[in-house]
C-alpha cells in the first residue's frame, strides 16, 4: 500500500537522524566552548590541574588544619624548590667538569702523576712518527688498528721522555722544531708498549733518554665527562609555574553576562559550589562539592547544623530544639549539601553581591552565578540556564529572618 511505503521510506531517514544526534550535540559543545573568548579558555585551561589538586588534597589538609590552604600552592612550591635544586645540581655538575692538569713529562716518568689522569704538559719531539698496528677490544671481540707514535722529551729535563699514542700523524707536532704544547691521557698499556719497544727501540736511538716502558699517553683524550641534562629543572619548573599560577587563578572563571530571574518554585536545585563558606567551625573552602538549594523550616535547619556540626562542638540536641520551637515555622532558603556538610542559610539576601555568568573549568563550560557577602565567596555552577535564572530568582526573593 501507498501508506506502507511511505512508512518504510521515513525508517531509514530517521535512523540517520539518531545516528547523527550525538554528533550533533558535540558539535553544538564544542562551538559553545570555542565561541568563548580566547582569554577565559586559556585561564581556565591553565588554572584547572591546580583545581584537581586543591581537590585532591582538600581532605588531608583538612584533617592538619590547613583547609584554607589551596594544595596546588604548596605543592607549586614544592615543585620550585625541587626545580631550583635540580639546577644548582646541573650547573655544579658543569661546573666539575674536568680539565687537564698542568703536569711535566718527568712528573709521568717518575710516577708523581697517576695513570688516568688527563694532563696538559710541554713537549720537545724526539723521535717518530712510527706507524703500527695495535689489537683494540671491544667486549670479547678485538680488531687490530693503526697507530701513530712519538717520542717526546721533558724541554726542562730532556733525558726523561715518554711515548705519545695518537690515531693519525700530527703534522703540526712533526714541523715544529722545539717544544709544543700537548695534552693527553696517561695510560698503562703494559702488553702493547712490550710490542711497540720490541719492533721500534727509542733507547737504542737515543741512549740518553729514558723512556717509561709500561705507560704512554693518549694524546688528546680527554676524561669521560657525561653532559648533564637541564631537562629535569625546565620541567619541575614549569610543573612549578603551572601549580602556582593555577593557584592564584580562582576557579572556575567567571564570564559575567546579563541574566535575569527566572521562574520560582523550582527547589531544590541541584548546583556545584566552588568557594569559600562559613561554617560553626570556620570557613571552609569548597572545590565543585555537589549541594542544592531549597527552602527548609528554621527547625530544620537547627537540626542540620547540629547534626553536622553541634555535637562536634558540644551543644546538646534538646536545647537546640527548645531554642528553635519559639522561632515558630518559617522557612529559610538554605544552600545544603551533605557532601563536605554545607549548610548555609541565606539570612541577609539584601547584603549579597550576586553576578550571573557562564563559568569555564578546564574545558567544561556551565552557567553560573558568584556569591558575595557575610560568611560566602563562592561560585555557584548550575547545569543548565533555566535552573541558574530560577536559582536567582530564589537568591532575590529571600527575605532573611524574621
Amino acid at each position: 500500500m501507498p501508506g506502507d511505503s511511505r512508512s518504510s521510506a521515513a525508517f531509514p531517514r530517521s535512523r540517520a537522524c539518531t545516528e547523527r544526534l550525538p554528533t550533533v550535540r558535540r558539535s553544538r559543545l564544542a562551538a559553545t566552548w570555542y565561541g568563548a573568548p580566547v582569554l577565559y579558555r586559556l585561564l581556565a585551561f591553565v588554572g584547572y590541574p591546580a583545581h584537581v589538586l586543591n581537590r585532591q588534597l582538600s581532605g588531608p589538609l583538612a584533617r592538619v588544619g590547613l583547609s584554607r590552604v589551596p594544595g596546588a600552592l604548596l605543592v607549586g612550591l614544592a615543585l620550585a624548590a625541587l626545580a631550583i635544586t635540580s639546577g644548582n645540581a646541573t650547573r655544579e655538575a658543569y661546573a666539575a667538569r674536568p680539565e687537564a692538569q698542568a703536569a711535566t713529562i718527568s712528573d709521568v716518568v717518575e710516577g708523581r702523576v697517576g695513570s688516568g689522569f688527563w694532563i696538559a704538559f710541554d713537549g720537545l719531539l724526539v723521535d717518530g712518527p712510527h706507524i703500527t698496528t695495535t689489537e683494540v677490544f671491544a667486549g670479547p671481540d678485538s680488531q687490530q688498528v693503526e697507530r701513530v707514535y712519538y717520542l717526546f722529551a721533558d724541554p726542562a729535563a730532556p733525558e726523561q721522555a715518554v711515548i705519545v699514542r695518537a690515531r693519525e700523524r700530527i703534522p703540526a707536532l712533526e714541523v715544529a722544531g722545539g717544544p709544543v704544547r700537548l695534552d693527553g691521557t696517561i695510560t698503562e698499556d703494559p702488553f702493547n708498549m712490550r710490542n711497540l719497544l720490541d719492533e721500534w727501540d727509542p733507547t737504542a736511538l737515543h741512549p740518553d733518554v729514558r723512556v717509561i716502558d709500561s705507560r704512554l699517553i693518549a694524546y688528546a683524550f680527554e676524561t669521560p665527562f657525561v653532559e648533564p641534562s637541564w631537562v629535569p629543572t625546565i620541567l619541575l619548573g614549569a610543573l612549578a609555574a603551572l601549580a602556582l599560577a593555577g593557584a592564584l587563578v580562582p576557579q572556575p572563571i567567571l564570564r559575567r553576562s546579563a541574566a535575569v530571574a527566572g521562574e520560582t518554585g523550582l527547589t531544590p536545585i541541584a548546583l556545584a559550589v566552588h568557594g569559600e563558606m562559613a561554617t560553626p567551625r570556620g570557613p571552609v573552602r569548597l572545590y565543585g562539592t555537589p549541594a542544592q538549594l531549597e527552602w527548609m523550616t528554621i527547625e530544620e535547619v537547627a537540626r542540620t547544623r547540629w547534626r553536622y556540626w553541634g555535637a562536634a562542638l558540644g551543644d546538646v540536641r534538646g536545647d537546640v530544639e527548645a531554642a528553635v520551637r519559639s522561632q515558630g515555622s518559617d522557612e529559610r532558603l538554605v544552600l545544603h549539601g551533605p557532601i563536605g556538610s554545607v549548610i548555609w542559610p541565606v539570612e541577609n539576601a539584601a547584603a549579597l553581591q550576586i553576578e550571573a555568568g557562564d563559568a569555564f573549568l578546564g574545558n567544561h563550560r556551565a552557567p553560573a552565578l558568584r556569591l558575595r557577602g557575610p560568611g560566602v565567596t563562592a561560585t555557584l555552577t548550575f547545569h543548565d540556564a533555566r535552573t541558574r535564572d530560577a536559582a536567582l530568582a530564589e537568591l532575590r526573593g529571600a527575605d532573611g529572618p524574621a
